[in-house]
């Protein structure tokens, strides 16, 4: 009985040898692939073709958190924090590099204009709304004449940054005018809102 179930057996076992050679012949029969050769290549980097694409990269580059100087991620907290800190890893693009920075403290530490352009937005708006054709066309004049206060106060401060940065051999490809627009932005801002926090008092030599 026992000879008879090997010789049953025996088709099924020369099929299973052959199997074995065919899958022995198939994996082994050439050279393992490299992994470059079988990894997926990654998809080059596009730039955005419309300003939809750019504004929602930019959101989501803004969403992404911001990391620390041991690589690990921040969290909300700790972002602000590191922000208020004026820390490289949590500023904006904007923020960022020894300019600007010479920039804010410019800024924090002298009176300008532009720190009391929050105080007139008020009237500004208030009086278009009074009724009265002669109070709205001295709000128009009032906001004509400061608004070209504020462009010849930005480029002029520009102008003064880039200069002491240049005497302090800072190198930039910035115009004034950028970077007084720059200030300006900070100047309005009442010191406690802004961001990164004042590191000097008015009146302080930066």
């Amino acid at each position: 009985m026992k000879l008879l179930r090997r010789g049953a057996d025996e088709p099924e076992s020369g099929a299973q040898v052959e199997q074995i050679d065919e899958d022995v012949a198939v994996g082994k029969g050439r050279p393992t692939p490299k992994r470059r050769d079988v990894a997926p290549k990654r998809q080059p980097v596009t730039a955005p073709r419309t300003r939809k694409e750019a504004s929602a990269r930019l959101r989501q580059q803004r969403r992404s958190p911001a990391r620390g100087g041991n690589g690990a991620r921040m969290s909300p907290q700790e972002q602000r924090e590191a922000l208020r800190r004026g820390d490289p890893a949590a500023l904006p693009k904007r923020d960022r590099g020894p300019v600007r920075k010479l920039a804010r403290d410019y800024v924090d530490s002298r009176r300008l204009a532009s720190n009391y352009l929050l105080l007139l937005f008020i009237p500004m708006l208030v009086a278009p709304l009074a009724g009265n054709q002669k109070i709205a066309y001295i709000a128009d004049v009032v906001v004509i004449v400061l608004l070209m206060v504020l462009i010849v106060e930005w480029y002029a401060t520009g102008r003064r940054v880039l200069a002491l940065a240049h005497s302090r051999g800072l190198e930039s490809r910035e115009r004034p005018m950028g970077v007084g627009f720059y200030c300006g932005t900070r100047a309005w801002m009442p010191r406690r809102w802004r961001l990164p926090s004042p590191m000097y008092q008015i009146g302080d030599e930066v």
